[in-house]
């Protein structure tokens, strides 16, 4: 007798067998194979030049340094190694990079180290989940989607908060599903913790997607009743609301004297950064966006431009009109839609095969909560009037590889079974192929006889050769179907791999990534940004190390008017430095009256005025009581002791977006009157 389940005692022979074994083997090779070429992809494009973004947004690693051998710094996000003001974001993605650095000892590796391994992950679990519901062919091109997706290895090469808060996003989407499919209380509130967590990450950023996990655990039980509904609802949210406020209320609870000031607000207030700074100023037009952060400036190492230099930044912030096709423009579809008729496709097939006959619901769930995402941040990206950074369209990028994935095996499985199936490969690659050309000529402005404009109209005429070819293939019998389908879907990721390159083989604007296929044309700026580096570095030592000889025992080294110029010096250092006006320079943090006590407790020694700002006319109104104070009673320190350069300091000009601004050059002062 058989036992049920158990295979018979020669079926038992057969399998121990040497070519059962070579089989299996085989079958797990073929099985794997996929995933590690994907895996292959992701690691090189997230890892190759690394070294060449540096510390990243040096805000960000200041903070890390800051936090590396002090826990009440840890616990507070705090910006400077005194705890004087913290950083303008919630903890979790930074306490990550911390903990990359303490693992692997503070470098610009290290931080930048924690993104690209939430980067990898989030590949990773993409590919189980695609792969779960859809199968394995969908799972392998949705996770090589991502892995290819500009924007997304862009910010993975950055120490910006987008890795992290995809990976979380991802984490509540893989619980929400599990949570929909058995209708557990536990789960979907593990679902709505990580929702709550995400919080923490990125505030308002990660709350997106809560109502997409909340409606789809509901619509998957239609027949409960209502106060079922209710019940576990009512729960969920009140867990969601607890732990994504619970450090926001934790850091306001704290006497304001036992804890850093709360970056960028206006009244101390951590819940205020979330509702405001962090949320309501990033959907509604309350003020004109600053400009872009330095990322290595001279005026956070003492050095001043002549005043002829026009320093230029990159435009980094998203100033294009709001409204529905504000994505579908160039400027941002680049970043991350190059395959974006493939994935609408994708998404109308997977509904309709979720609706099937015998189709199981699990893939209507699925199909759910990938269109959810898609279709709520990309709302929200398109409406948002106040300040939007190209880059945090990079939240689209596991959506849109989703429903890529689907759509090559769904279309494939069409072209297969034949009939009037057949047309629909061959049409989605060559609508994939011409939204390509749309791009491609926005980005490169025409059409050259350079090398780049000849690969991507290379790639794109075989996509759309191998389309034709697709059609014209007999139904039946033919061996090579296989071959064109995938040489069609490998040189339609010819264009978004070249745009990748733009930030793999180029330094891109590290502070806030974006993607370019035509900087591919520029030739390596090795050379003279090595130049640029070390006499910046140069610069910095000379400065430092003449604070550092005359602080005596001041608690901070130097006060200077904003993070950017301090971030720097204390990357450098590892001492406090202090940001008299947070980030941008315009947080009423101290009063004239806080200045002089300071100085005359021997607290603060040296103030510097002037330098590099996101925000000139904020920070002036702001600051301008104190610096009128500082210059008032304070002595001005030689240039020649500080400065590499000891001419008179005049204005340089930078351009910050879409304007030139005049920046007054730093200038040093001695409040203790020891000075020259």
């Amino acid at each position: 007798m058989i036992v049920s389940g158990e295979p018979a005692r020669g079926e038992r022979r057969i399998l121990k067998s040497p070519d059962s074994q070579m089989l299996k083997t085989a079958l797990i090779f073929k099985a794997a194979l996929p995933l590690s070429i994907v895996a292959a992809v992701a690691v090189l494009a997230r890892t190759w030049q690394l070294s060449q973004n540096d510390f990243g947004r040096q805000y960000y690693a200041a903070g890390v340094r800051s936090m590396l051998d002090s826990w009440h710094n840890f616990i507070f996000n705090s910006f400077d190694p005194a705890g004087f003001v913290s950083i303008d974001k919630p903890p979790v993605a930074i306490w990550l990079q911390v903990a990359s650095a303490k693992l692997l000892g503070f470098s610009a590796l290290s931080i930048m180290a924690a993104q690209v391994m939430a980067g990898l992950a989030a590949i990773l679990v993409v590919y189980i989940l695609v792969r779960k519901y859809w199968g394995g062919t969908a799972g392998a091109i949705a996770a090589l989607s991502l892995a290819c997706s500009p924007i997304n290895v862009a910010v993975d090469r950055s120490n910006n908060t987008e890795s992290c808060l995809i990976l979380v996003l991802l984490a509540a989407v893989w619980l929400g599903m599990r949570a929909a499919e058995t209708g557990r209380l536990t789960t979907f509130c593990a679902a709505m913790t990580a929702i709550g967590i995400g919080f923490n990450v990125k505030m308002g950023a990660a709350l997106v997607l809560a109502p997409v996990l909340a409606l789809t655990f509901s619509l998957a039980r239609p027949g409960a009743p209502v106060t079922w509904h209710v019940q576990r609802q009512a729960i969920a949210g009140i867990i969601l609301v607890a732990v994504a406020l619970s450090w926001a209320i934790f850091f306001d609870l704290a006497p304001p004297q036992n804890r850093p000031y709360a970056g960028s607000t206006k009244h101390n207030s951590m819940l205020e950064l979330a509702l405001v700074h962090n949320g309501a100023a990033r959907f509604l037009a309350m003020s004109a966006p600053a400009g872009n952060p330095a990322i290595s400036s001279p005026a956070a190492s003492g050095e001043t431009a002549p005043a002829t230099t026009e320093v230029r930044q990159p435009v980094m912030t998203d100033d294009s009109p709001t409204g529905p096709l504000r994505l579908f423009r160039p400027r941002a579809a680049a970043q991350f839609a190059w395959l974006l008729p493939l994935a609408l496709a994708g998404l109308v097939l997977a509904w309709s095969d979720a609706w099937g006959a015998g189709t199981p619901v699990s893939r209507r769930i699925s199909a759910g909560v990938w269109t959810g995402w898609l279709v709520m941040y990309w709302i929200v990206l398109s409406f948002a009037g106040g300040l939007i950074h190209t880059y945090y369209v990079a939240v689209l990028g596991p959506p849109l590889a989703v429903f890529s994935g689907i759509a090559v095996a769904a279309l494939w499985s069409r072209w297969k079974a034949g009939k009037q199936g057949r047309i629909y490969l061959p049409l989605i690659i060559v609508a994939t192929a011409a939204w390509q050309i749309y791009l491609c000529m926005a980005q490169s402005e025409g059409i050259g006889s350079d090398w780049l404009s000849l690969t991507w109209l290379t790639s794109i005429a075989i996509a759309t050769i191998c389309a034709g070819v697709l059609y014209a293939l007999p139904q039946q019998g033919s061996r090579f179907a296989k071959l064109f389908a995938g040489a069609s879907i490998g040189a339609l990721l010819v264009a978004p791999i070249l745009t990748t390159a733009s930030v793999v083989l180029r330094r891109p604007n590290i502070a806030a990534p974006v993607a370019n296929m035509t900087a591919l044309l520029a030739p390596p700026d090795t050379e003279r940004a090595t130049l640029r580096t070390s006499r910046l570095e140069a610069a910095r030592q000379k400065l430092t190390g003449y604070l550092i000889a005359h602080r005596e025992a001041a608690k901070f080294l130097v006060a200077v008017p904003n993070a950017n110029v301090a971030a720097p010096l204390i990357i450098s250092t590892g001492l406090p430095v202090m940001a008299i006006g947070g980030y941008l320079g315009d947080d009423p943090i101290l009063t004239p009256s806080d200045i002089e006590r300071l100085a005359s407790d021997r607290q603060l020694r040296f103030v510097m005025l002037g330098g590099f700002t996101l925000a000139p006319a904020k920070q002036a109104a702001a600051l301008d009581p104190i610096a009128r104070w500082v210059r008032a009673n304070g002595r001005p320190v030689d240039p020649k002791l500080w400065r590499l350069s000891a001419s008179a300091g005049t204005p340089y000009r930078i351009n910050l977006g879409n304007e030139w601004v005049e920046v007054p050059p730093p200038e040093l002062f001695d409040l203790w009157g020891k000075a020259n």
